[in-house]
């Protein structure tokens, strides 16, 4: 098997600051970001369909923002944190697959851009890790999806900002 790097489609937005995943259907998602004809924030959500070679534009999320994260669990991509041009934000959003639609989850404890999250192997939590809003965080945040709620964890011994985060199964 030969391995190697293959050019994609054109997305509908230009987009920098995005987030991105997979979702549980097997396609990607890029989420918000920066960009668009006045290079803002954006809102809109675009999905690649890795069989048809083609983008799709979704609903758009509740709220534009740059430097976001988004994890998919099977219940929908969740849209988490970022930057909307004047504040840091705490917003949470899930996309619902059945409804096309983007729906308002509990927000987390700090607002925070370029964080990085992770889902727990059995599905159960999400973890908001570092992050920046004004000054790089140290802090983290555990959202337990059954009971919609976040709490603060211990803290990092160093902030960090603009990095990624896997979980790896022992």
């Amino acid at each position: 098997m030969t391995l190697k790097w293959e050019k994609l489609p054109k997305m509908h937005m230009k987009r920098d600051e995005l987030a991105a995943c997979i979702g549980p259907d097997g396609m990607i998602y890029a989420v918000g970001g920066y960009g668009g004809g006045d290079n803002s924030s954006l809102a809109s959500v675009e999905r690649f369909n890795v069989h048809s070679q083609k983008w799709e534009l979704i609903a758009p999320l509740r709220e534009a923002r740059r430097a976001l994260t988004a994890v998919a669990l099977p219940d929908g991509i969740y849209a988490i944190g970022g930057f909307n041009g004047e504040q840091y934000r705490n917003v949470v959003e899930k996309y619902d697959f059945e409804n096309n639609e983007w729906l308002p989850v509990t927000p987390m404890i700090s607002p925070r851009c370029t964080l990085s999250c992770v889902v727990s192997p059995d599905y159960m939590n999400i973890y908001a890790i570092g992050g920046f809003n004004g000054q790089p965080l140290k802090s983290v945040e555990k959202f337990n999806i059954h009971q919609e709620k976040w709490e603060e964890l211990p803290p990092m011994k160093h902030a960090r900002f603009m990095h990624s985060c896997i979980v790896v199964s022992v």
